[in-house]
């Protein structure tokens, strides 16, 4: 009862808790032990270092974190991230021990070491960042992206719960038990020990969503892998954008800290232990402040406004904050307004909460899902960058300004650079203010970049296989390559070469490109080859060699595609070489060396042309030698001709492949006039000869459809065909008469047994010309195919719990799992022009929906969150959420009572009538050999023609 209460109050669902309870008691115990440290090393420090050696220390620590980050760069290409946690884990542990017997020693030895301060100081919060920066990554790999934006406040609010219990006992050791702050640092090591011992057991029960470390090891050193890195993050503006985030984050979080810990709280507690006690009184509100917020506030705000626009709102509140600070101290310092300690306090407590734990509530939890839109290879690395090297170089730039300006007797050329304590006092916050102004600005480009990140992963590349940053030849520069790819002996290899050449037309490689063509033996390389020649530059150089290829060249699979080249170069006559080819036996070259002479304008003896091919066509009788001469006399364009392919055309013992010859040559003999021929175009859009439908498409185009067309289904019903030429043509056939089929569109884009990619090219035609009243009642539908969806699998969860499986069990799993598919696809159809989305979001989305990668099916849910369309793609977050929680059709009826309101009418009892009433053939089929297993009888006389004959097969 009370986890369900907690599951509902805290958004987790009841198969996360194992997941969530596990890492939040591993920032709970660390946590704990944290605050412990950070309260007594900035105590110590400031005590017995003074305030103005912070900015040292701040630059110390990142600098360590630099050299830390280069390390951990590496060891996220060989080691999984809870290794690499747990590592951190083990050396804090060790740290603290070591430390805790310094202090012991400069105790009962009688030696002030003041460098052990420094150390102490340095050393944890170098631990302490390299933590706080791989526990994100450690999390996240655990959830999808989905559910890493619901569950991540949950689980870091174990931090404000350890910083409130270790704030406690610090509180309860100082002052009732007179522990000295320095005896308290081995506190630290006992907690990190216990959240190791938490980890083995999260790596021993759970499994991660998202791999771990990359497949391939990496053989760089450290310094390579941040080259590498550097080199993804100048391609990706997502990555350029956060490190210009991060850097105004750094130097406003440092120069504010010191704005706090030496000119407001060192002048109100000058004692240590007095200030010891205030920090660990802070952490105990401060945390529970915090814990609210991440409990009640951080999942709402992110789930609501999405990643992008969450990270505006921390450079936004603390902009507004330390206006505060510099109205405050301005007015104090010109006399405006008298010395106020309440007021000081209140300003510090406020600027720090905003500074720490806002930062943990809100700026970390945010910025962290920034990495959704990252390849998981590649966090580690990007991590590593941001983190060592533009992290450090911000925290130099502020230590280095605050040491100029803290240096009040400093000089240059005369110039005084220091400021005193009352002017730092309001001028620090208006240069935060400024920086935090930099801050939201960054912010704006970011949630752009990062909702194009988390598109870009859902590609077919990244469903297959890891991102290889920086992997590819050795070579550094495209010519090398490209020249390295020609010799080499993998022919795929080559012809990705050629392709590239032809594409750029790299006219550089004309004598590489011909050499490899009077060369090689392999089919595909020559093929390759002579295109790309013909596609570079026109040269003699380029016609030399297609020349040479054609006088030696013995292929006569070969000989044609040069013939066919060659006749593109209208300057050059070859007619004495190629008359010779009129007598080669094999038709294709005969046709071939026809055409060329027939189109080139020295050639005078035309006719000549016509008779060999009219004697040839009539004198075979193989199919396929009939089809090459029929193609040769279409191309001859010669209307006269078109009493000899009708017949050819309309015989039903001709073979396909004739008729195909047949259509294409009456097509091109009567190019320009094919009106009178419209309604045979029309037909052949019912051939089962894809190549036909092409021609007749591209045909009908030169036809007025608007006279005399009646019936557009034929051309419609292509628009769902799987080949992508097929369906471009028909849209730009309707395209082109759309006033006239507009109507017959729309009847169809409504209609129920219309397939999705159909649907999808109608609406791709017509959506904008759509009312508004026609575009609610699209939504309704895609509603209502949802909700099919969703009974859909109701009926595959009570499908799946059946233990009396028979033979035919797979095959009605895999038919529901398909119908359920094709319902989704309706309502992403919806979505997407809802959306003003093209093609490839509807794929990219539908793929990652459907994949069986969890991962990959959060990433498609968060682009869905970010759409346009806002309704539907809540009810599909809503679903894939819930339907999560358990695997038991009750779960499905609460789902469908959550969105429909109504209760799922599907059980056990009614499960073989839903399944009948599905009206699908494959589904009665299996249901009919089920009731054959059982009764042992079948009558095939009482089917319908179409069940009678799945069963005779």
């Amino acid at each position: 009862m009370i986890a369900r209460l907690l599951g509902n109050l805290l958004s987790i669902k009841p198969n996360e808790w194992d997941g969530v309870l596990y890492f939040f008691l591993v920032l709970l115990v660390f946590s704990f032990g944290a605050s412990f440290a950070r309260s007594i090393s900035m105590t110590l420090l400031i005590q017995n270092l003074g305030g103005n050696n912070l900015p040292i220390m701040f630059i110390f620590i990142d600098l360590s974190v630099m050299v830390g980050s280069l390390i951990y760069a590496h060891y996220t290409k060989t080691a999984t991230g809870i290794e690499i946690l747990g590592f951190f884990l083990l050396s804090t542990t060790f740290f603290s021990i070591f430390t805790q017997f310094l202090f012991f020693f400069m105790t009962f030895g009688n030696q002030e070491l003041h460098r052990v301060y420094g150390f102490f100081f340095v050393g944890f919060f170098f631990f302490y960042i390299l933590i706080s920066i791989h526990v994100g990554s450690v999390v996240a790999s655990y959830f999808t992206a989905v559910q890493v934006k619901r569950l991540t406040a949950v689980i870091n609010s174990g931090m404000p719960i350890g910083g409130i219990l270790g704030g406690s006992a610090l509180i309860v050791l100082l002052n009732i038990f007179h522990f000295q702050p320095q005896q308290l640092v081995i506190v630290l090591g006992w907690a990190c020990l216990g959240a190791f011992g938490l980890l083995h057991l999260i790596n021993t029960r759970l499994s991660p969503v998202r791999a771990g470390k990359a497949e391939a090891k990496s053989h760089k050193n450290p310094v390579l892998e941040l080259v590498t890195a550097f080199k993804y993050i100048i391609r990706s503006k997502l990555m350029i954008f956060m490190s210009l985030g991060l850097m105004f984050f750094v130097i406003g979080n440092k120069l504010l800290e010191y704005q706090y810990q030496t000119i407001i709280y060192f002048e109100l507690f000058p004692n240590a232990t007095q200030r010891a006690t205030f920090f660990a009184t802070y952490e105990i509100f401060a945390n529970l402040a915090w814990l609210f917020i991440q409990l009640f506030l951080t999942s709402r705000i992110v789930v609501k406004l999405g990643v992008g626009a969450s990270n505006l709102l921390y450079p936004a509140l603390v902009a507004i904050v330390v206006l505060g600070l510099f109205i405050f101290f301005y007015s104090k310092s010109h006399g405006y307004i008298s010395r106020s300690e309440v007021v000081m306090l209140s300003l510090g407590v406020l600027t720090q909460f905003i500074n720490q734990e806002m930062r943990g509530a809100l700026r970390t939890p945010a910025n962290n899902l920034l990495f959704n839109a990252i390849p998981p290879n590649l966090w580690g690395l990007n991590k590593a960058f941001l983190n060592g090297i533009v992290f450090p170089l911000s925290t130099l730039i502020a230590g280095s300004f605050l040491i100029l300006i803290t240096e009040y007797d400093y000089a240059i050329f005369g110039i005084q650079l220091g400021l005193s304590k009352e002017q730092q006092s309001y001028i620090l916050p208006l240069i935060v203010f400024t920086v935090s102004l930099l801050g939201v600005i960054v912010a704006l480009p970011q949630w752009a970049a990062y909702n194009q990140g988390v598109f870009g992963l859902l590609n077919r590349e990244l469903f297959g296989r890891q991102t290889n940053i920086g992997a590819g030849s050795r070579s550094h520069t495209l010519k090398n390559v490209l020249d390295e790819k020609l010799r080499s002996t993998d022919q795929y290899h080559v012809i990705a070469a050629l392709e590239m050449i032809r594409v750029l037309r790299l006219s550089y490689f004309v004598n590489h490109v011909g050499n490899l063509l009077l060369n090689t033996q392999v089919f595909q390389i020559k093929e390759r080859g002579i295109n790309t020649l013909t596609a570079l530059p026109q040269s003699q150089a380029s016609i030399h060699y297609l020349v040479e290829a054609l006088k030696t060249e013995q292929d006569s699979e070969v000989l044609p595609l040069i013939l066919k080249n060659l006749a593109q170069f209208k300057a050059i006559n070859l007619n004495e070489i190629v008359v010779k080819f009129l007598e080669h036996p094999a038709p294709k070259v005969f046709v071939e060396a026809s055409l060329y002479l027939y189109n080139h304008p020295l050639y005078l003896e035309k006719s000549k042309i016509e008779h060999k091919l009219l004697a040839r066509l009539k004198a075979t009788e193989s199919s396929t030698q009939l089809a090459f001469y029929l193609y040769g006399l279409g191309e001859l364009h010669q209307p006269h001709y078109t009493e000899l392919v009708l017949p050819l055309l309309d015989d039903i013992n001709s073979s396909a492949e004739v008729r195909l010859a047949a259509f294409t040559a009456l097509v091109r003999m009567q190019e320009g006039c094919l009106q009178e021929y419209k309604f045979r175009l029309m037909e052949a859009l019912d051939s089962s000869d894809k190549d036909m439908k092409i021609i007749a498409l591209r045909a009908l185009k030169e036809c007025q459809l608007e006279e005399g067309l009646t019936e557009w289904m034929p051309i419609i019903r292509l628009l769902g065909a799987k080949d992508r030429t097929l369906v471009n043509e028909s849209k730009e056939l309707l395209r082109l008469s759309l006033s006239v089929c507009k109507s017959a569109l729309i009847a169809q884009a409504f209609a129920e047994d219309v397939p999705p990619p159909q649907r999808f090219e109608i609406l791709s035609l017509i959506y904008l010309r759509l009312t508004e009243e026609q575009k609610k009642q699209l939504r309704e539908l895609a509603d209502h195919s949802l909700k099919k969806f969703v009974e859909i699998h109701g009926l595959l969860r009570i499908h799946l719990a059946n233990k009396n499986r028979s033979k035919v069990y797979d095959l009605v799993t895999k038919v529901l799992q398909e119908i359920a598919e094709i319902h989704m696809l309706h309502v992403l159809t919806m979505v997407t022009f809802a959306s003003d989305k093209n093609l490839e979001f509807f794929q990219r989305v539908s793929r990652g929906l459907f994949s069986p990668s969890r991962a990959n099916q959060g990433n498609a849910l968060e682009v869905l969150s970010n759409a346009g369309e806002k309704y539907l793609s809540g009810r599909i977050l809503k679903y894939f959420d819930e339907e999560r929680s358990s695997n038991d059709i009750q779960a499905i009826n609460r789902i469908h009572l959550i969105l429909f309101s109504e209760k799922l009418k599907i059980n056990d009892q009614t499960y073989q009538f839903h399944l009948a009433a599905l009206d699908h053939y494959m589904l009665k089929a299996c249901l009919l050999y089920i009731e054959k297993e059982n009764l042992q009888d079948l009558k095939l006389e009482q089917m319908d023609s179409k069940l009678r004959q799945l069963f005779m097969e």
